[in-house]
């Protein structure tokens, strides 16, 4: 039974002389992002300058010549996953995304789980993406303008700017994330034609052709957790559905809008990187940034617009994730399967203290592992970690589409949405992440499953703990939901229904 308005509206809360109180819970910016806005801060969390300059070396080095297969398989595994989380954000739209889908269907033992696994991966990932973007931008001083700073200095500087923007609410830092998602797909597109302008003797597909797969299905695993982190933009947009308009359907709209773009940018990406580098695997392998190697041959002096769009594209990446994933650990703290802390708001409705800890954590973690490992090279290690907790993710939502429409939607049921197509997402996964922590991988690849299974153990204890000191806490999941309160006089659940077919 759905709870009423009031009841999803307000909390009960022990007090110390155990009567209880009653407060008002936190909300977003409710209904603040036009279909427009939306649409296009879900295209642009895609980020694919930045996820593809940073990600195809490391793919290279496992798959070789034919990488492009390892992006295929991946988008074919996420086009079944897009499925999923659709089908859940049709009846359940939620900033809490993963943790609100996984927390209904299998509990509150599930959804703590899911919530420290979806925490230690995408901070890993944001973790990465500020190594990038101190990095890559001491590079661009450097090299251009022959300015050297150090590039923990620059990350903190920008990180601090960023997060400014994003305390300010969410459409400020939308409307920044869109203007560079526009620079760099200008730069992709003038790459791309110049390159096969300038390409002499005829067109290959090495990219895709299997006789080409350096080290079969383990060789696909290697490059596998790195090339998910390539579309994690794809399903940050659910992170917004509490400050958007009727996202019951502009949610699943904006998640397939954004997978095809993400899967034909990826795609030729990595079948003009290649053949523009003559299909040689061990040098593509070599570069630090292959497509900007091939930038290099087609641009001439106009080369900095290729190391802009990487600038760019991060900036755009990194306001996009955290935007979308803080409001995961938001809704989850406010939900009571974290800690309550997170569940706090500025007088902008941003979620303050989730975007801190978020942050806070991302940087510490750069910074650490930076003084170590060049920010590059950083940025592929945590992109790996955090593809493994995330693809573990990614397949609990496929097994929870049939559990939950089964148990709460029996008259909307269908096989091949429910059943098939997320059966299918899982069994696609399943082989190059065993593939993945098969013995024989080099560090620190080889300690990544280690860690991961490490931090389930670790959430498991605490979600016994929790669920022991609060038994109500099951109730509480999802009781918020995205448009809770907002009446434009239609019925979202209904047009969502009819958005799915």
């Amino acid at each position: 039974m759905r709870l009423g308005m009031t009841q999803r509206r307000l909390i009960i809360t022990a007090n110390n002389d155990s009567l209880g109180s009653i407060r008002p819970l936190p909300r977003l910016t409710q209904g603040a992002l036009s279909a427009s806005e939306v649409i296009a801060s879900s295209l642009a969390n895609v980020a694919p300058a930045m996820s593809f300059m940073f990600s195809f070396a490391v793919i290279a080095q496992g798959a070789g010549t034919a990488s492009g297969l390892t992006i295929a398989i991946v988008a074919v595994a996420i086009l079944f996953h897009a499925n999923s989380i659709a089908q859940f954000s049709v009846k359940i739209p939620s900033s809490g995304s993963y943790i609100t889908y996984i927390g209904k269907t299998f509990g509150p033992v599930a959804g703590v789980v899911t919530a420290i696994l979806a925490a230690f991966g995408y901070i890993a990932s944001t973790a990465g993406l500020m190594a990038v973007l101190g990095g890559w931008t001491a590079i661009i001083l450097a090299h251009f303008f022959h300015i050297h700073i150090a590039w923990e200095m620059i990350t903190i500087a920008l990180v601090g700017w960023l997060g400014f923007l994003m305390l300010r609410g969410v459409k400020i830092s939308t409307r920044w994330l869109v203007g560079g998602f526009f620079f760099e797909m200008a730069a992709i597109v003038l790459i791309s034609v110049l390159t096969l302008v300038r390409h002499h003797g005829p067109l290959t597909f090495a990219a895709f052709n299997p006789a080409d797969l350096k080290g079969g299905l383990a060789g696909i695993g290697v490059g596998f957790p790195i090339a998910i982190w390539m579309f994690t933009g794809v399903g940050n947009s659910m992170g917004l559905a509490e400050d958007t308009k009727k996202p019951r359907t502009l949610i699943p709209r904006a998640i397939y809008l954004s997978l095809g773009f993400a899967a034909v940018v990826y795609l030729g990406l990595a079948w003009i990187t290649t053949m523009a580098l003559n299909n040689r695997a061990s040098f593509i392998a070599s570069q630090p940034v292959p497509l900007i190697t091939v930038g290099a041959l087609v641009l001439g002096p106009l080369l900095i617009v290729a190391y802009l769009a990487g600038f760019t594209s991060t900036l755009a990446e990194i306001i996009g994730a955290t935007n979308g994933q803080a409001r995961m650990l938001f809704s989850a703290a406010r939900d009571g399967l974290l800690p309550h802390a997170l569940s706090r708001v500025n007088r902008r409705h941003a979620p303050t203290t989730a975007l801190a800890v978020y942050l806070g954590f991302g940087l510490m973690a750069t910074l650490i592992w930076g003084f170590f490992t060049p920010p590059i090279t950083l940025f592929g290690y945590l992109g790996s970690l955090a593809g493994i907790p995330i693809a573990l993710i990614y397949m609990a939502v496929n097994v929870a589409v049939p559990v939950y429409y089964r148990r709460h939607h029996r008259r909307d049921f269908r096989w091949t949405t429910h059943v098939a197509w997320p059966l299918l997402g899982t069994l696609v996964m399943i082989l190059p992440l065993a593939a993945m922590a098969a013995p024989g991988q080099n560090p620190p690849y080889s300690y990544f499953p280690i860690l991961v299974v490490g931090v389930v153990v670790a959430g498991l204890i605490y979600a016994w703990y929790l669920v022991h000191q609060k038994p109500n806490l099951g109730q509480n999941m999802g009781t918020v939901l995205a448009d809770d309160g907002y009446d434009d006089g239609q019925d979202h659940e209904e047009l969502g229904r009819r958005n799915m077919g």
